[in-house]
């Protein structure tokens, strides 16, 4: 069985990483030794940089991330699960219209109104 995953918001006192993630929060200018001090100051948690640097480096993956996923939204899937729906909604259309013929004439039409 796969690990259950955490949740996100644990207790920043136990928690060296999501107060990490709390202090980059509220100031996300900061350079690192601002966020050991204020990691320091706040919650009593001994960090050090390279700790900074790699919760630093998950949140910019996660925000590229999302950002990709939004390309889906300006017309064109971005990823293999988004083709994966993509393949799936053409399916629909494939059994709604009955054939591939009567899809492409369903889509020129639509295509044509713009």
């Amino acid at each position: 069985m796969p690990a259950k995953k955490s949740p996100k918001s644990k207790d920043p006192m136990k928690d060296k990483s999501s107060a990490i993630r709390r202090v980059i929060k509220r100031m996300p200018t900061a350079n690192v030794n601002e966020v050991v001090a204020a990691v320091k100051d706040e919650f009593g948690h001994r960090v050090n940089s390279d700790r900074i640097l790699m919760v630093k480096t998950k949140r910019n993956m996660v925000a590229t991330r999302n950002q990709t996923n939004m390309q889906w939204e300006k017309g064109h899937p971005v990823g293999a699960a988004q083709w994966i729906e993509a393949i799936k909604i053409a399916q629909q259309l494939l059994k709604l219209t009955g054939s591939v013929d009567n899809a492409m004439a369903l889509l020129n039409a639509l295509d044509t109104k713009d």
